[in-house]
């Protein structure tokens, strides 16, 4: 399977070779945007089991290139802290104003709500940030948590976004210390340093003890710096406030680890048969109630790295309703599901565009590494009834 594995890396720096980055799909009608900047942690993966250094130095002009895409232009936004400190810090902005190719006729019906050309304009763009996200659609990203033409994704700061980077410079100086770059590894362990402090300054809660999704006002918006307001944090819960537990940055403070554990039990995130992407029922798919497998995989994964007694229970609690909750669903249809609806073991999810998909690689994936980290106590019994019985 390395070889596999290898093979969809460099498919994906190929993209990056042509493009500049990693499109949202393999498709011409995808060149607008990006997605989720997840390469070099398929990267370091590989290496770290195989200690291909080819593979590295074929990689790590790709990655630097990625990291330049989301560190400049339209994605790049300076934020001034209360002590007049700049910080860096990135978001998502597709480069399309259209309807999506893909769902043009979805997108033109969701835009005939508004009456101004603009407006509508505008709309296109947050629709193809939303997608550029994974998190197409969600409250997360809107005004009106009603209203789908509120969609404002390109003026929010998201955690999960700006956690990732975070993991691609700690990768890209890994990886160039592996191939002895010390002048780029040098670079990126200031970049990090930089990404980490501006997380924390920006971001961090210390009242909720999570990280929160910063939106830049309207009235900042053609600033070239934005300034800072506690107020314009979304103190609403969505899992994705808890992914930078998933980077060894965050996850090593012992004591902060358990503080946000204690908040994700209090958030009302961590339900029956996993954790919920938000908390509002808005009929999104990317919100309450359904829960999507690498979500769940890199909080538990996070949680397990801390060395942290209190998380690992938290993390082996959440694995063991996800494969309950998965064995469930196929035994009773057959088929591995995209997403599952967290209220109920062995439901599958849905809302959203488009009818709920199955297969599903990453529900497969996440199984198996819940399976490979916990293993199944024999006591413990596959089926829902224990979840039931708890509850009652």
């Amino acid at each position: 399977m390395y070889e596999t594995a290898k093979g969809i890396v460099y498919n994906l720096i190929s993209l990056i070779d042509e493009f500049g980055y990693v499109l949202n799909g393999a498709r011409a009608y995808y060149t607008n945007r990006s997605q989720p900047p997840l390469l070099s942690s398929m990267v370091v993966d590989i290496y770290n089991e195989t200690g291909d250094k080819d593979l590295v130095v074929i990689s790590l002009p790709a990655l630097l290139k990625e990291h330049k895409f989301w560190n400049s232009g339209k994605h790049k936004v300076i934020i001034q802290d209360g002590e007049g400190l700049n910080h860096s810090l990135s978001r998502y902005y597709a480069m399309w104003n259209q309807p999506r190719p893909e769902s043009s006729t979805t997108d033109m019906e969701t835009a005939s709500k508004l009456s101004n050309k603009c407006a509508k304009t505008q709309l296109y763009r947050e629709l193809a940030s939303a997608a550029e996200s994974g998190w197409d659609f969600s409250t997360r990203w809107m005004r009106n948590e009603s209203d789908l033409t509120t969609l404002a994704t390109t003026s929010v700061i998201p955690v999960d976004l700006n956690a990732f980077i975070l993991k691609m410079e700690l990768d890209i100086t890994s990886l160039a210390n592996a191939i002895g770059d010390s002048d780029t590894a040098d670079k990126f362990v200031e970049a990090s340093k930089a990404r980490k402090a501006a997380i924390n300054t920006i971001l961090w809660n210390a009242e909720t003890s999570q990280w929160l999704d910063y939106w830049l006002k309207e009235s900042n918006l053609s600033e070239d710096v934005y300034k800072w307001d506690a107020s314009s944090q979304n103190k609403k819960s969505f899992a994705s406030n808890f992914i930078p537990l998933w980077i060894n940055s965050f996850n090593s403070d012992v004591k902060k680890v358990d503080e946000v554990v204690k908040s994700l039990e209090n958030s009302g995130l961590v339900c029956q048969a996993g954790i919920a992407t938000s908390l509002t029922n808005s009929g999104q798919q990317w919100d309450f109630p359904n829960g999507w497998a690498p979500l769940q995989h890199m909080i538990v994964e996070g949680l397990v790295r801390s060395g942290s007694e209190q998380a690992r229970c938290l993390a082996e609690d959440i694995a063991v309703k996800w494969i309950r909750t998965n064995y469930v669903a196929y035994k009773k249809t057959g088929a591995m599901h995209e997403k599952y609806d967290v209220q109920k073991c062995g439901a599958y999810g849905g809302g959203g565009e488009y009818i709920p998909q199955t297969g599903f690689g990453w529900s497969n994936g996440v199984v198996l590494a819940f399976l490979e980290e916990f293993g199944w106590e024999k006591e413990l019994k596959l089926d829902c009834e224990v979840s039931i019985n708890v509850l009652l």
